[in-house]
């Protein structure tokens, strides 16, 4: 888990706050997101205080507030693998070898695996974006910038006639990130539970949504027969 970076962005965008630029100011900062990792494996953020976490690292509360504007925030900063790893497999989605189912189950097993890894994290972001409108914005706000990509590489797939007309492509590259969000978050509620029939399937509706079907040129079996 990396929550050292002071712009770290959430799953989809949301933003922590800037460390004070002193040693002294970012090991409050860690001892804060310290005492959250903490508290969130054995307690849901609702049910943690801020004097909960101020307590924990030994801080006032008013130097939370110079970090974090609230537990939503810090929530954010600790999330930051989880974004990196949308972003790789985002570009690996768009420019990356093998086929494009293959690259979106690949993209996809990666993100489940961050998710699952950090499951505790996820459900108090997941919280966050539901009761506190800025991560709300914010997680919008990234899911249409990881968007944009998949969107060109739709049009492009589109003008080479790989790829049929459809909806624009904007909206369709974000209603699909939408499908994995709802895959992550049964994942980060049901860690135990098998991937095999949600990750294919979501893959699946990528292939169909872009390429209107099983593309025997994108999308071959195994055997390398067409479907």
């Amino acid at each position: 888990m990396n929550a050292g970076r002071s712009d770290t962005v959430g799953p989809n965008g949301a933003a922590g706050t800037g460390n004070g630029g002193s040693p002294r100011g970012d090991q409050r900062r860690e001892a804060l997101l310290r005492a959250l990792d903490e508290q969130l494996r054995v307690r849901k953020l609702d049910d943690i205080s801020v004097a909960d976490l101020t307590d924990t690292a030994g801080i006032t509360r008013s130097a939370f507030y110079f970090y974090f504007e609230s537990k939503a925030a810090a929530v954010t900063v600790l999330l930051a693998d989880v974004q990196y790893q949308a972003e790789d497999s985002t570009a690996s989605l768009v420019s990356g070898e093998g086929t494009f189912r293959e690259r979106m189950a690949a993209g996809m097993e990666r993100l489940a695996d961050r998710v699952v890894e950090n499951a505790h994290l996820y459900r108090a972001l997941l919280t966050a974006r539901n009761t506190h409108d800025p991560t709300r914005s914010m997680w919008d706000g990234g899911r249409v910038l990881l968007a944009e990509s998949i969107a060109d590489f739709i049009r492009a797939e589109r003008a080479a006639g790989r790829a049929p007309d459809g909806p624009d492509a904007q909206m369709l590259a974000e209603s699909l990130i939408r499908i994995n969000e709802s895959v992550l978050e049964c994942l980060a509620y049901n860690p135990d539970d098998p991937r095999e029939p949600l990750l294919p399937t979501a893959a699946d509706m990528w292939v169909r949504a872009v390429y209107g079907r099983p593309d025997p040129e994108v999308d071959r079996p195994a055997g390398g027969s067409p479907p």
